[in-house]
Order: C-alpha cells, then structure tokens, then sequence
C-alpha cells in the first residue's frame, strides 16, 4: 500500500479520536485483557535485546530468564533476530530444563549465548519451547565507568498476540492496531522517545507509525507520520522519531502502530530514556480490547 493510502486513513481524525478515547477507558470497564495475563506460552518474543554501547558511554546488555512449566524436562529454542534483517533463516540455541530445576537464568545472553560473534547488536529474541514458558529479561545500560546501571524489564509475549492487518475484513475492530502512550518527551533533551516496532511473521510487513494528540488529532511540528518496512522476524527501532513534534515537549500523546499487508502482523514498544542518566522505562504497544474481542 502506498504512502498516500495509509495517509489517507489515519487523517481520520473523528475516528482516531474516539479510538484513543476508547484505549483509555475500555480497560477500565472491561474485564481484563488475556494479552496482558496469558504468561505462560510455548511460542512468543521479547520485543527489545541488546548488547550494544549507547549514548553517554553508556553499555547496554540484556539478561534473561526462562522458566519453564516442568519439573521433567523440556526445552526452549531461541532466535536473535538482528534489527533490520532477514531472520527466517536465524540459527537457533536450544535451552535444557534439567532436574529438579526448571528456572534457567543467562547473564547478557545477546553477546553470551546467541552466538552472534563481536560488536554491536540490537534486534529482539523470538522462542519455541515444547512446555509453556515464562520469559523476562532485563534490558540495562552501565555505565561508562561501570559504578552504576540503570534498566527497564520486557515480558515475552505470546506471538498470536501480534496485532493484525487493518485490511482484515471487518475492520474497524479491536485487534489492528499497536497503541502506547505514557511517554515523556523534553524540549531540553532530557528525555527521549524511542519507538520499536516488530514483524512476528515470515513476510515483510509495511508498518506505519504516527502521533496524534489526546484528542486524536496530529501534534504540530515534525514528522507526524512515518512508515518503516519490517523485513520477516525482524525489528526495526526508530530512534527518536518525534523529536521534533510540539517543538520537543510533550507527555500526553499517543503513538499508533499498525501494517496493512496481508499475512503479516506486528507489536510495537516505546523506550523513554533518561538522556542524563541513561535510565529508562519500557511501554509496551497494546490492542484496543473490548469486551467483545475475538
């Protein structure tokens, strides 16, 4: 789909308003949402790994933990899937839950485990295991002269949680689209807005991202709208990418993300980073969820 289509739906601004509205009251009055319950899975993603320096002279790393729902054995495979890559080929690294344990802990596992060889990598992990799991991981910078770290923790997520297509029939409906918000943005510097977005499936997915104001109306300033191709299994991490909007200050906005290609899906997070600090916190994208959802 082109520039120009995706444009023209999300210049909707009556729709998109009530849209965020609705984010941001139907979980208060729904019950709650299985994407944000449904822990244990056999096939899901951390959105966000790294092992990587950052600004500052800041150090990312990530470590991980893995528990799996046995007390017999069980495996889980992981994939490194590099940002901006084709990963439908990614080697896997297969984790045994021995006896009697079944909590399996990896200190910066992007640079430790995924054997990835030297330098800088950012991309995501994707699983499989042959039990349910339970997945975390810590994402955190020291720094530079190693007497401080700061982090944010992801939860891996079950894959069939992706949002869909908005071309799926039926749309307007609750699963299309990516929604974040609780974001902070400084004219000053202080903080920044990193923006991830992530294609769970084995086609590229054309993914557009914009940021509308609480009203569902777009900010002033900047680029309000962008869109990014996703190669299969890949993320991509737009860094700051509203930098710009309302001449750099803003709190209250609200960031979509969604694809219209047939096949494919997507998550989506922010990471609001303390550029002092190197501090940050993670947002996860969720589904406008209803009580009706399917």
């Amino acid at each position: 789909m082109h520039q120009s289509c995706l444009n023209h739906r999300l210049c909707r601004p009556t729709w998109i308003g009530a849209a965020i509205v609705a984010v941001l009251l139907i979980g208060l009055a729904a019950p709650a949402s299985a994407q944000l319950n449904k822990t244990q899975h056999a096939d899901g993603w951390l959105l966000a790994a790294a092992h990587a320096p950052g600004l500052q002279g800041s150090i990312w790393r990530t470590d991980l933990w893995v528990r799996g729902q046995t007390y017999s054995g069980g495996t889980i495979t992981l994939y490194f899937s590099k940002s901006g890559e084709d990963n439908s080929t990614a080697q896997g690294y297969d984790i045994d839950f021995g006896q009697p344990g079944n909590i399996v802990y990896i200190e910066d596992v992007v640079d430790h485990f995924l054997g990835i060889g030297g330098g800088a990598w950012v991309g995501a992990i994707r699983y499989e295991a042959t039990v349910p799991v339970q997945v975390y991981a810590r994402i955190y910078s020291i720094s530079a002269d190693g007497s401080a770290s700061f982090g944010q923790l992801v939860e891996g997520i079950p894959t069939d949680d992706m949002t869909i297509p908005y071309t799926t029939d039926g749309f307007p409906g609750t699963r299309e689209d990516q929604w974040m918000f609780a974001m902070k943005h400084t004219a000053d510097g202080r903080f920044r807005v990193n923006i991830g977005v992530i294609n769970p499936t084995a086609v590229t997915a054309e993914c557009g991202v914009g940021i509308f104001t609480t009203e569902g109306d777009f900010p002033s300033g900047g680029d309000r709208y962008i869109t990014v191709d996703v190669p299969p299994y890949s993320m991509v991490q737009l860094s700051d990418p509203f930098a710009e909007i309302d001449g750099g200050e803003w709190n209250t906005h609200v960031v979509r993300v969604e694809t219209p290609t047939e096949g494919a899906g997507v998550f989506a997070y922010a990471s609001v980073v303390d550029n002092v600090t190197n501090d940050a916190y993670f947002v996860r994208g969720v589904k406008l969820y209803g009580p009706d959802a399917k």
